[in-house]
Order: C-alpha cells, then structure tokens, then sequence
C-alpha cells in the first residue's frame, strides 16, 4: 500500500522471550526418583498499541447529477468499457518439481498387506501460490486403497517446498505395482512434473512374501553411538547406562526391578515413526524387558512400549504415579527370545494412533489421547536376572507429515 493513500496507520508491536529446555531425566516406575531434569519457565511479554477514540469526519456521498441522454435514430449505442478479467497464464503457473521420495523409494520391497505411508516432497516452480483448494490426486495405476484426493494442509508459495503423503497398502498378490498421481488445483487443472509439466509422480513397489513392512527411506534423525551426547547417562544403584564400542549400554543390576529410563536430549516431537535396533545380552529370560519411552512431556510420564526376553510385547501409560495398560503382555513370533539376539522394534505414533511393530512387522494397533507430544528416552527393567544387559545399537525416527 503506498504511503500516500494511507490517512491512518495502526502500529503494533511484540515481544517474545523463551527459555529453552534442554536436559533429559531418569524414572523408575511405579517407584519416582528425585527430579533429575532442569526445568525451565517461558514469559511471553505483549503489548498493544490501541486505535484512539474518536469520531472521524465521513464525507458526503456525491449525488448523481447525469443527464441520460435520449437516443435518437442517428445516434450510436453506447458500449462497455469495463476492464476484462486477467487471466492467467497457466503454463508458467502450474509447475511442479519433484525434489526426493521422503519414504518408500522406487521398487521398495514390502510384505502382502503391508500398510505404509508415501511421502513426496515436491517444489512449487510456477508462479502461483497453491493453497488449501488445491489438492494430491490419484490419477492412473494402481490405488493401493489410498484416498482419490487429499487437500493440501498449507499455502505453497513459488519456490516453497512441501511433503506430500498418502496412506497406502501393498496388494496382497506378490508382483510390481506402480500408482501415479498428480496435483489439481482451485480451478479443476492436473499438473504435475516433466517438460510440459503434466507428468505424473509416482509410487512403485515390489509385494514379496517376507518382505518389510515398513521401509521408510533416510530417517529424519539417527543416532549410532559414537558418542553418549545425546542422551542422560543413568547411574543409580539399580541402572547404568554407558555408551561403549558404537552402542548405548542399558543394564539393570538388580534382579526384579521396575523399568527404569534416561531420556534423550532432543527436542520434544509430535507424530513419528521411531525404532530401535537392540541386542540382549548373554542372559535374559522371561519378563526381563527393554524399549522405548515416548510422547514425555517431563521424566515422570508418557507411554512405555517395550520386548521382554520371551517373546512378549506390551504398551503403557505412566502419569508418573499410576500404570495404565493399553496392550498387556503378548507374544509374538516376530520377536526373538531369548540371549544375544537383535530385535527392532517400532512404534508409530500419529494423532491418538499407535502402531506396534516388530522387526517391521506389524503386532498391534491401540489408541490414547493422554500425551500429544514430548520427548522419548530408552528403558531396561528385569524381572528375573541380575545385572541383565542390553546393547542398543541405533535409534532412529521419521517425522510425519512434514
């Protein structure tokens, strides 16, 4: 707006201060332990600037004074001059760039069945701002039970980039399969990649007996232990933690303690693939256990998802007094017992929704609106023997929807 036709300006102004936390912790449960996390307060400051009052003067409406003149046999009709819409140039508007396949790479090799999440990250190179009218469609191949349309959750300016996603499940049949789809914007028109800029984008998969049923691609964060930064290094009389040899080293000392967990330094995070690659030791059995804490919105609460030594799984609550059981202990084929044997195990957490997996195999699916976000810690509990050990060896985790 030039300056020149403003006759008054509204100014204001504000401040944020934040205090950052960053520090991890330490719980065994249902017995607390002192408050071994720093705590931290943000203050948001704000202040307006208020309009002053008063009556502003609002000058009259013109009164029409036009004489219509009276047509006569000789005298011209008279024509439109309104100024005709724009219209816009679609070529240069409607461009897509195709950046990277965020998950599932081309010719992922996944099991009869297996659900999965494709994500796209596309760049808008047109000149027009897609928008929330717009959407990502199916257009041709082979649906994989995945949605026709699915609208945009934000504006994408020129040169923006943006993840596309879409939930899929591999056919049941083994084979290749491919699934294409493109963007449509306000107006109704396809476009998508290539030279003309009406290409496809796809997702191609490989359905085999025995294959993953997740393969997500690059993660957004791994950690491989070269170094214990990362993570609270528990040392109490009943857990100890310790990164040596390219592995974080859980062992619980005691025979029949509660799970016990040191949480990792990152940053608190909302829905999320995460999965941990474990060995055990030389002894473990029965209901000596391992896993992962996540959704922690401090050291004394958020769901517990964990493998004991016999095959079993199960997912909890802890608000830092109560145990709240979503899945009770289960077996489960997909995991292996017993001493000095590897295991993954995930979890996918998305809205209420989680999704337990082992060895990227899907066990179960619970649900729970308690903790929307937090940070996640890794935990050791033994039931059965002393000085039970574990080695992690890498923890890793998937944004979604991002």
């Amino acid at each position: 707006m030039d300056r020149r036709d403003r006759s008054w300006i509204v100014i204001f102004s504000f401040l944020l201060l934040s205090v950052a936390l960053a520090g991890c912790g330490l719980l065994s449960a249902p017995q607390p332990t002192p408050d071994l996390l720093a705590t931290s307060v943000a203050q948001t400051v704000a202040a307006e600037l208020t309009q002053p009052s008063g009556d502003t003067p609002v000058p009259p409406s013109p009164t029409n004074t036009s004489v219509q003149p009276t047509l006569t046999a000789t005298e011209p009709q008279a024509t439109s001059t309104s100024t005709p819409t724009p219209t816009i140039d679609e070529a240069a508007c409607y461009r897509v760039e195709f950046v990277t396949d965020v998950t599932i790479e081309d010719d992922t090799v996944l099991a009869p069945g297996a659900t999965f999440l494709k994500v796209w990250r596309l760049r808008n190179v047109g000149e027009c701002t897609w928008t929330a009218d717009y959407a990502l469609v199916f257009v041709d191949g082979d649906q994989m039970d995945g949605a026709s349309e699915i609208a945009l959750t934000r504006d994408v300016a020129p040169e923006e980039t943006i993840d596309l996603s879409v939930e899929l499940k591999a056919p049941e049949e083994v084979g290749s399969y491919q699934g294409d789809w493109q963007l449509r914007s306000d107006t109704g028109r396809l476009f998508g990649i290539g030279d003309e800029w009406d290409e496809a984008f796809w997702v191609r998969i490989v359905v085999e007996e025995g294959g993953d049923e997740l393969a997500l691609g690059d993660p957004t964060w791994r950690d491989t232990f070269a170094s214990g930064a990362n993570w609270f290094l528990v040392d109490t009389e009943e857990t100890y933690f310790e990164v040596k040899d390219g592995n974080l080293i859980m062992e619980a000392i005691p025979a029949g303690t509660y799970d016990n967990w040191g949480l990792c330094i990152r940053p608190a995070i909302e829905d999320f693939y995460l999965e941990i690659t474990v060995k055990t030791g030389n002894v473990c059995s029965g209901l000596d256990d391992y896993g992962v804490l996540i959704r922690a919105p401090d050291k004394d609460q958020g769901y517990v998802y964990g493998f004991s030594c016999n095959g079993r799984y199960r997912i909890y609550i802890w608000d830092g007094e109560t145990y709240t059981g979503l899945q009770a202990w289960r077996a489960s084929s997909h995991i292996l017992s017993g001493p000095n044997q590897t295991n993954r195990l995930g979890i996918w957490a998305e809205g209420d929704t989680f999704k337990l997996y082992a060895n990227g195999k899907f066990l179960a699916e619970v649900s729970d609106d308690t903790y929307s976000e937090g940070r996640f810690g890794l935990f050791i509990g033994s039931a059965e023997t002393a000085h039970f050990k574990v080695y992690v060896e890498e923890v890793a985790y998937w944004l979604i929807g991002e």
